[in-house]
This record gives C-alpha cells, structure tokens and sequence, in this order.
C-alpha cells in the first residue's frame, strides 16, 4: 500500500531557483482545500506537504495548513535549515518546538532539513548544513519520544547517486544510532526535468535512481527496514511540454517506483498541486491543477493512481 500526498502551496517565484517573479494568482483557499479532499477521498492518510525555513527568507508554503487537515489528511511538515551562519543549536530548538506543532495538528510526519545535498536556495547552501541535519533529527527523535506523539521522523535528499559526498557527509554529521531511529529518508527526483530522458529509458533510469538511492542508505547504516518516502516528484507543462506528455511521464515514473518492492517506497508525494501562473516559466507550471484550478490531464491520473495504490 502506498500513502500519497501533494504540496498544495502557491509562491509568485520560480520553483528551482526562487529568483525569477511572476504574478501568480493568490492561493485559494476553499478550492485548494476542496481538491485535496477530492484527491484524498477514501484513503486512510494523505500528506498535505508544508515548508518552512528556520532564519531563512523565504515566506511559508502554505501560510496555514490547517485548512487543508482532517479526514485522514495530516502534514507533512518540512523546516529547512536556512541560517546564514553555523547553528546547529539553534536549529536543533526549532525541530523541537516544529514536532510539538506537528503533533498539535494531529500528527503525521516532520522532515528535518530540505535536500542538505543541493546548493542555495537550499540547504545544502547554508553554512553547517550537515551538522544542523545531525543536531536536528536528534533533537527531533527525543521530543517526539518526550510527547509520546505521532509524528514520524526523517530526513531526505535529492538524487544521490553511488560515491556521491552527500552519504559520507551524513554518515560523518549523523551520530549511527540516530541513523536506526529514523522513521524514513526522502527522496526528490524529477526524472526528465533537469535532464532529458527519452520514454524508452525512462523506466531503468528510475529504476537505477531508487534502487542506487536505497543501496546507498544501506551502506551508511540506515535499516532496509526503514521506508523511502518519494518526497517531491513532478513534470512541468510548458510551450514545449504537453499536458498530456505531463501525465504520461508521471504515471511512467510512478508506476516504475511502484514496481520496485525491494526499494521499500511507501509514500509517494507529488510537487506540487497547482501551477504558479499557468502562462509563466516551465518552472512555475508544475501543477496537476491550472492557475484558475482546473484538472490537467495529470490530475485524472493521480486519482487513478490513489485510487489503485491506496487501497
């Protein structure tokens, strides 16, 4: 069974670089929240994914989650670690009160720090990125044994291939026994995005990325038991990229995924639920939905997919 779930947020930047604006329509609320009860219908969990960035400038996506909650829906929770100068200790109180907030939305899950792995705007370009991530899921795994509350601990990365520094980077930051209590490690792939990849080898070209990523985690000592959650996964439409060339990739990768049980995928997350501005940049098309919230084809799909994987 897999447990699914979308970013349902709506900023007015670019969504790789965060550097180039549009006049993107205002999030709306009512509908925001009527499609994910849509999307969501009959499935006992789904994630409504929520970032946030510790001393960091980037304003929080979406402002407020608990509109989007209830019926089986719980967050997802992301604080980024965005301090201009070394803080693990800082940080590490921030994880702290963000699991008592998660478990005061009703549980679900929290993700300490955002692809520590990838430069600015993300994690991986604050300074002490990795000591942040180390002091933080440790920080987190105590509170949350403290509350005794439902909140689910990991940390995640983007593509990290075999050799990549990203892995002796964690094993080194990341004390051993915090590497065996962590409830999952994330993955953010975008397969055919930022690199092409024809329709014939987009399948092994999934298959080498997830099972690569889980060998990896393997190797540092984190569990097989311990599930790989897809984090963020999406396709931009474009001038170039057809709605219906969107849904074929997706429903191509996720079924790929879906088809590897020995990489112990259980959530599938996608990126994200609306498009930005619908006749702006690639990058601010990633939406299932249009920017006046009407389906793309993809939306169709995903339901499908809910509806089969979900069960």
């Amino acid at each position: 069974m897999i447990t699914f779930g979308v970013w349902p947020g709506v900023v007015s930047a670019d969504l790789v670089r965060l550097e180039t604006f549009v006049d993107a329509p205002p999030e709306d609320v009512e509908r925001t929240a009527e499609a994910l009860r849509d999307l969501a219908k009959g499935t006992e969990r789904f994630y409504v994914r929520c970032y946030r960035h510790y001393r960091g400038t980037h304003e929080p996506t979406p402002p407020d989650p608990v509109p989007y909650l209830g019926d089986g829906r719980v967050v997802d929770y992301v604080l980024g670690y965005s301090s201009p100068e070394v803080d693990p200790g800082g940080f590490a109180d921030a994880v702290r009160a963000a699991v008592r907030e998660v478990a005061e939305l009703g549980g679900g899950k929290l993700q300490v720090c955002e692809e520590v792995n990838v430069a600015a705007p993300l994690d991986g370009g604050s300074p002490g990125c990795y000591d942040a991530l180390g002091a933080g899921l440790a920080a987190a795994l105590d509170e949350r044994t403290r509350l005794g509350a439902d909140v689910a601990i990991g940390f995640n990365a983007a593509v990290a291939l075999p050799g990549d520094p990203f892995w002796d980077a964690v094993r080194s930051a990341v004390d051993p026994e915090v590497l065996t209590r962590v409830d999952f490690l994330g993955l953010d792939f975008f397969p055919d995005v930022f690199r092409p990849v024809s329709a014939d080898a987009l399948p092994s070209a999934v298959t080498y990325v997830v099972q690569s990523f889980r060998e990896s985690a393997s190797a540092i000592g984190i569990p097989g038991s311990v599930p790989m959650h897809i984090t963020e996964t999406g396709w931009p439409t474009g001038p170039e990229n057809s709605e219906e060339q969107q849904a074929r990739v997706m429903e191509s990768v996720a079924r790929t995924v879906f088809g590897l049980p020995e990489a112990g995928v259980d959530t599938y997350e996608i990126f994200g639920l609306r498009d930005g501005l619908s006749s702006g940049p690639r990058e601010n098309r990633f939406g299932l939905l249009r920017d006046d919230y009407s389906a793309k084809p993809a939306y169709a799909m995903v339901q499908r997919l809910i509806a089969e994987h979900s069960a």
